[in-house]
């Protein structure tokens, strides 16, 4: 009965992503910083030299501005409805 109930959270959670595509643009973009976040501090944390840090950094950096850019095209498309449908009404 326990993974019934987990089924239908992930489920709920699941429909609410699918009916707010900025919802679940914002939740991808949050993973994509803290795994970047976390990639940077590992490797400056295990090793010492820096070449390996900037080498991370430059190859993973589109990956978060990829996440960014998702959250922010959807954030001007909805802009661009609201503002469409209030000046023409039909």
């Amino acid at each position: 009965m326990s993974n019934q109930k987990s089924v239908n959270v992930f489920g709920n959670i699941n429909a609410y992503l699918r009916q707010n595509p900025l919802a679940k643009y914002a939740v991808g973009f949050m993973i994509a910083l803290a795994a970047y976040a976390a990639g940077l501090m590992l490797i400056g944390s295990a090793m010492n030299a820096r070449w390996p840090l900037v080498a991370f950094a430059i190859f993973f950096l589109p990956a978060v501005l990829r996440a960014w850019m998702l959250v922010y095209w959807e954030v001007k498309a909805g802009l661009l409805r609201e503002y469409t449908d209030a000046e023409n009404p039909l």
